[in-house]
Formats: structure tokens, sequence, C-alpha cells
């Protein structure tokens, strides 16, 4: 019993310290971003460095604020992450449904397919998407990035959302139907209620994929005021120095909805999360 005992008391102080180690390791280059950020320049610079500020300032907060165009790629990045996170929701919530409850033809060679896509990296679709945007004349607008996000945005959605419908008991919509329920009012007063964790889940996933994406807002916006946050912070690296206090500062407001949003649907995002994985 004894030995029982010391081995899971072993076994537990092993994990905690392998978790701590591991939140040290995630957590250190953000604790580092805002040490950074609240230091003045003199002191970002010192030998040996210091982990914390002895002197904290705001002034590179101010100064990535009152940066020409910042706020402008601040509200870039809010209109096109919510944008692409509400037509993503809108779509794939009814795709997920028919994958879930209707049975079809190639339905799971469709749902095969929905996987395979996500094995492409993204430097693998950025031209032909980048190429057949510029015929239709989107180049440099926000519907031009909206497009591109739906080509790797929707497929997984769809998955999440159809794990976690599929977790619904259809005997609920069965019931409904019986009482005189179409299937789409089935769905409406159902089902739709019934996957809010679900949606939160992921719309909070697609919001901070589009919102932290660099690569397709870098090839897709050519004019400096329509650029999106991840982008417009390069202003700050120069050709022969770069204004680290500043970066970092800038850094923290590309960071800040995200930490906000997430810490608003933690428990939809447990749910949501957990719930789709186990029943996809």
């Amino acid at each position: 019993m004894r030995s029982t005992k010391r081995t899971k008391i072993f076994s537990k102080t092993v994990i905690y310290l392998l978790v701590i180690l591991l939140m040290l390791f995630v957590l250190f280059p953000f604790f580092w971003m805002a040490s950074v950020a609240l230091k003045s320049p003199n002191e970002q610079f010192r030998v040996p460095p210091t982990l914390f500020p002895t002197s904290p300032t705001l002034v590179n907060f101010f100064s990535a604020l009152r940066y020409p165009f910042f706020l402008n790629y601040f509200f870039n990045s809010i209109i096109v992450a919510s944008l692409t996170t509400l037509v993503v929701i809108s779509v794939t919530i009814l795709s997920a449904y028919s994958f879930s409850r209707i049975k079809f033809y190639f339905r799971k060679f469709f749902l095969v397919l929905i996987i395979i896509s996500q094995l492409f990296p993204l430097a693998a679709i950025i031209v032909p998407i980048y190429i057949i945007i510029s015929k239709i004349g989107l180049i440099d607008t926000y519907f031009s990035l909206i497009i591109a996000y739906l080509s790797f945005t929707v497929p997984i959605s769809v998955w999440l959302l159809r794990g976690f419908i599929a977790g619904i008991p259809q005997e609920l919509e069965e019931a409904a139907m019986v009482d005189g329920c179409s299937r789409l009012q089935a769905f409406l007063r159902i089902v739709l209620p019934l996957s809010k964790p679900g949606i939160a889940a992921t719309a909070a996933y697609v919001f901070y994929v589009t919102w932290q994406e660099f690569m397709f807002a870098l090839t897709f916006i050519t004019t400096e005021s329509k650029r999106t946050l991840p982008v417009g912070i390069l202003d700050f690296i120069g050709q022969y120095e770069t204004n680290w206090g500043n970066l970092m500062a800038a850094s923290i407001f590309v960071c800040l909805p995200v930490f906000i949003l997430f810490m608003i649907l933690q428990k939809q995002l447990v749910a949501g999360l957990t719930k789709g994985s186990l029943k996809a």
C-alpha cells in the first residue's frame, strides 16, 4: 500500500513539474515581450539584461498608438477577422448539420476530402488563390482576404461543428417534428440553441486564425492604410535598426483582443472543443 501511494505521489509530482515547465516554456516569450515593452530604451539594451523593468513606463505603448496608420491596422484586422468569422459560421453551421444528420451520396468521401484539404500548406495554395482573386479584380481589398481565409477556415470549422452537432441527441429533433415542426424549424429551435458552445468555440478559433494571419495579408494587400495589424507592425522594423520597445508594445496590442476573447469564452471553448473532438 505504501509503495502504491508513493508511486502515485511521485507520478503526480512529475506531472505537475512537467506542466510547470511547459507553462514556463510557453509563457516566457509573452513575459519577455511585456517586459521589453515596459522598459525605457536605455534599459532595453542593458548588460546584463533585467527580467523586470526597474522603472516601468508606458511610453512605448503611446508611441505605438501614435504611429501613422497603426489604428487603421487595428480596425482593418477587426473588420477582416469579424466578417470572416461571420461568413464562416453562417456557412459551416448548415454544412455541419447536413453532414451529421442527412444521409446523402459521397458523404464520407466529402468528409475525407475535408481532412485531406488540411494537409496542404498555405504556401502551396496562396499562388492559385492570388491568380483567381486578381482575375476578378479584388486584389488590395478586404474581400480578397476574406475569400482567401475561407479556403482554410471553412473545412476545419465544418469538422468541428459536425462533431458537436453529432453529440446532440437526434431524438430531440424527431420529437419536435412529431409535434409539427419542419426539419428547418427543428434545426432553428432545437439544434441551434444547443450548439452555442460549439459555435462559440469555432468562432473563436476562426477569429484567432484570421486575426494573426500574416502571409495572405502581406501578399494580397498593397496599400499601406489597408494593412492588417500583423503586417503593420513590420513598420517598426527598420533597415538599419529596430525600435524594440514600440515593436513589443505593438505585439501586445496584437495579442490583447485574442486574450480578451478567450477569457470571455473560455467555458464555451472547453465545452465546444472537447465535445466536438470526442464525437468527430
